[in-house]
């Protein structure tokens, strides 16, 4: 009874319904049709208002440098010596970590971003799928850094 009302009011004038097979079997596809258009309306508008939400304040490595956040990077690794050397940081806002702690500092707060090379970068996001590459790589050499995913 529902559907019926439901159909007739959204596709008929004035509650007239298909009289033949013929009629009936436009009427189908024509509400199949409907639900499609719907359901991907739907769709992207949830992905429009979730992609908003998830979107990090860090927009590349000028973003970064611009805060006074702190920022983590791999204990012996070239990082630092390449921010406080060629990208001017300064060292009071370096942070060391370990890759297994990268989480952890992110997830605390502790840290905003960790800057590594992209290899440890990707190994990283295997396994922890809560955080997102933001901006471009800025070297030659496949930097990147992390941040963790924002959720509102």
């Amino acid at each position: 009874m529902f559907c019926r009302f439901t159909s007739s009011t959204l596709f008929s004038s004035h509650r007239e319904t298909p009289v033949t097979s013929l009629g009936r079997l436009v009427l189908s596809i024509w509400l199949f049709v409907v639900l499609i258009v719907n359901s991907s309306y739907t769709a992207s508008l949830t992905s429009i208002l979730t992609i908003q939400q998830l979107s990090s304040p860090i927009r590349g490595i000028d973003s970064l440098i611009s805060t006074n956040d702190r920022i983590g990077f791999q204990a012996g690794s070239f990082a630092e010596n390449y921010m406080i050397e060629e990208l001017n940081i300064p060292r009071s806002r370096l942070g060391l970590d370990s890759p297994e702690e990268y989480a952890e500092k992110l997830k605390a707060g502790i840290v905003a971003a960790i800057v590594d090379e992209r290899t440890y970068i990707d190994l990283f996001l295997a396994d922890n799928c809560g955080f997102q590459v933001v901006g471009d790589e800025f070297t030659k050499s496949s930097w990147g850094f992390v941040s963790i995913s924002h959720h509102t």
